[in-house]
């Protein structure tokens, strides 16, 4: 199954908007873990434009975007 992860904001650094198959029970959770991001960043997922936690699944289609709440100055 396909979905499209785009990265907002910091994430642009870590990663690129792509179209990925992922399994069809795959979890948020699972995801950000198989993205290998570096765990300072707390990632949240957002999926059609609402937020959802690391229990979230997803389907055909689905646009995923990566946000860090990580924030600095």
């Amino acid at each position: 199954m396909k979905i499209c992860l785009v990265p907002v904001g910091i994430m642009k650094k870590y990663m690129k908007e792509r179209d990925i198959d992922i399994e069809a029970d795959l979890a948020a959770g699972a995801l950000i873990e198989r993205l290998n991001l570096p765990d300072k960043l707390k990632i949240v997922c957002f999926l059609n434009g609402k937020r959802i936690d690391t229990s979230g699944r997803f389907s055909e289609g689905d646009v995923v975007k990566i946000v860090s709440t990580f924030t600095g100055g």
